[in-house]
């Protein structure tokens, strides 16, 4: 199994250093699969160590744990055992390179108001995840003080019901012509590099199916080459894929089809992606996010770029997205969760049907679900799902009702515009404070909408809103009642009455 997390050999090496075409007519291949196949939640929960060196050098090292969702895992046991092996090999691996970068520190000095950044990270970005097969795509960076930092891919694709790893040829049972597939195709897509004559046809030539970085969405399969993989470290990174109709007599069957016409992807940075928005076409399209700095260089705002065409977001600053690439019957967009000062975050649909990408729609102080998970003494982690199922997402937003608290309903992403469309009638608080009346209050008690009165010193747990005309709270002996809310202005009022003198120590962020 290969290791899924910073390869340490490699950054030893780094240390040294210290010291001195044809279209593809449809987006998917079956419509309608014969055989039911569904997608798997899989989430991603960041983990970092960091440690502090008095010469002004921060070391930093960060991560991404894999884990199922609990329904799925009990679903996928042997899947789960995959996760967790990986996961641990990925804190040892981790745990190495924090010790490498460390005895580097201490030979370099950083600036008492600019400190020196020792880092490592390494960022899954899924591709696909079903009953058939997880993919997914780790972008790896490490910065030692060399320079320049380096950069690699490492991908890793399992199967669902045995947790074992797959292989090229489980996908393409013959590689025969990949070679000359490859080059066809990368010299076409990067026709701005000098490969040479034959000098890829010749590198490939020596690859054997495990030399190749490659990864499976419902297009096609795509294929990851780090720097000095098949080009000169100022190329970059580079991918291409192979549309399943493109070579359909290559491709294992069984792979190319969907649980269903809808889909997305996760985006990684900075990498030309291969993705065919219009079946009707002639032409292959590229796709690209990035992120810039802003004029101060505290935040950073999103780029997204289609086929050569760019827009930035110059207005959402924030500290960090994860985008992702969804197609919707016969549409296509971008999702970006961004994050910002105060835990703000922003969910935006981008609009990359046209010649060039626009914003549609912004959910404010809205992101994907997560789910904090107790894994030891004094110890957790914040996982998100990457989700990958336009019918079904869940987006948690945050309330000023009663005090801070967030709420999660579950959402489709429409097929006529894109945006998210909630499909459940009420948000559920998610986390936030019990309440205690402070004077008498009328409400209605749920479901019959009877009339009561809550006495002063009543407990109550918030449990759904509107987040517009009423918050349902929870009483101690498991009962739910109304009250009636007023959030257009500041202080919020129930039954007419400003919320502080109904309630006693509402607790606001901020």
């Amino acid at each position: 199994m290969k290791k899924r997390t910073l390869c340490i050999g490699m950054v030893v090496c780094i240390l040294l250093s210290l010291c001195s075409c044809k279209k593809a007519p449809n987006n998917i291949v079956n419509e309608a699969p014969e055989e039911d196949i569904s997608f798997i939640s899989v989430m991603l929960g960041e983990k970092n160590i960091e440690e502090w060196n008095e010469n002004n050098v921060i070391c930093n090292v960060a991560w991404d744990k894999l884990k199922l969702s609990e329904d799925d895992e009990t679903k996928f046991p042997e899947l789960k055992k995959t996760f967790d092996k990986l996961n641990n090999e990925a804190v040892k691996d981790a745990k190495a390179l924090m010790y490498e970068l460390s005895g580097a520190a201490k030979e370099l000095e950083g600036d008492e108001y600019n400190p020196l950044y020792l880092e490592g990270e390494s960022k899954v970005y899924l591709q696909r995840a079903d009953t058939k097969i997880i993919s997914y795509v780790e972008d790896v960076f490490v910065h030692s003080g060399g320079v320049h930092p380096d950069y690699h891919y490492i991908t890793s694709n399992f199967n669902p019901q045995t947790g074992e790893e797959l292989v090229l040829t489980d996908v393409m049972p013959s590689i025969k012509g990949l070679p000359d597939i490859l080059e066809g195709e990368l010299s076409i897509k990067y026709d701005y590099l000098n490969f040479g004559e034959n000098q890829l046809w010749t590198i490939f030539k020596e690859y054997s199916p495990e030399d190749y970085n490659w990864t499976l969405d419902y297009q096609g399969i795509t294929f990851w080459f780090s720097p000095y993989d098949i080009a000169a470290y100022a190329a970059g990174p580079l991918s291409i894929k192979i549309y399943f109709e493109e070579e359909p007599y290559i491709f294992n069957e069984e792979y190319t089809k969907a649980p269903s016409e809808s889909y997305a992807v996760m985006l990684p940075m900075r990498q030309k992606i291969d993705f065919d928005r219009n079946a009707n076409d002639d032409k292959k399209d590229y796709i690209e996010v990035d992120t810039m700095s802003d004029q101060y260089g505290s935040y950073n705002m999103l780029s997204v770029t289609v086929n050569g065409k760019s827009v930035t977001d110059e207005i959402n600053y924030a500290y960090g997205f994860d985008v992702y690439l969804a197609h919707i019957g016969d549409k296509n967009y971008i999702y970006s969760d961004s994050f910002s000062d105060n835990d703000y975050h922003m969910f935006c649909t981008w609009d990359i049907n046209g010649d060039t990408p626009t914003i549609l729609h912004q959910l404010s102080d809205t992101q994907l679900d997560y789910e904090y998970i107790e894994e030891g003494f004094e110890d957790g982690t914040v996982y998100k799902k990457a989700f990958n199922n336009p019918e079904f997402l869940r987006l948690q937003t945050r309330f000023e009702l009663l005090g801070t608290r967030g709420a999660t309903a579950t959402y489709k992403l429409s097929e006529t515009d894109g945006t998210p469309e909630m499909t459940d009638e009420a948000y559920t608080f998610h986390y936030g404070h019990d309440v205690i009346t402070a004077i008498p209050l009328d409400a209605e008690l749920l479901p019959e909408m009877e009339k009561t009165k809550l006495p002063a010193g009543t407990s109550l747990t918030p449990y759904q809103t509107d987040g517009k005309s009423y918050i349902d709270l929870k009483t101690e002996n498991g009962s739910v009642v109304r009250l009636n809310m007023d959030v257009s202005d500041w202080p919020r009022k129930v039954n007419g009455i400003p919320e502080d003198e109904c309630f006693q120590e509402l607790l606001y962020a901020g």
